[in-house]
């Protein structure tokens, strides 16, 4: 993976979708491939994000945050934290990675939305 052209390309992309934080890129098990911002994700994190994503759990939680989960199909991925923190949305891409992408509060695009934009964009970049 081309970390740098993956890291212009996301930039890009959130020209046009505003509200696009912070992205990872994370293996099935939960390691850290790619990270826009280094302070944002814990490898502790990565990995409970991972699991509650492909265990169905009722909610993802990154650090102190808890984000309740929307939508975890296996290739979608959606969750909103309740107390104004933001949205987590994620896709499966076609390396059979993951991305994932924090909303910030102010993002007006429902998660569900936003991870469906993720998804179109993702495939034919990741």
């Amino acid at each position: 993976m081309d970390t740098e052209k993956l890291h212009e390309e996301y930039r890009q992309f959130q020209q046009t979708n505003e509200g696009f934080a912070e992205m990872m890129v994370l293996s099935k098990e939960g390691t850290i491939l790619f990270l826009t911002d280094s302070t944002f994700l814990s490898t502790e994190d990565a990995q409970n994000l991972m699991d509650a994503w492909l265990t169905r759990k009722s909610a993802a939680v990154l650090g102190e945050d808890r984000y309740p989960i929307l939508s975890w199909e296996t290739i979608q991925f959606a969750a909103r934290n309740v107390k104004g923190k933001g949205a987590l949305i994620g896709c499966l891409t076609k390396s059979d990675n993951y991305i994932v992408v924090h909303l910030e509060p102010h993002c007006k695009t429902p998660p569900a939305i936003a991870a469906i934009n993720l998804n179109r964009w993702s495939w034919h970049i990741a």
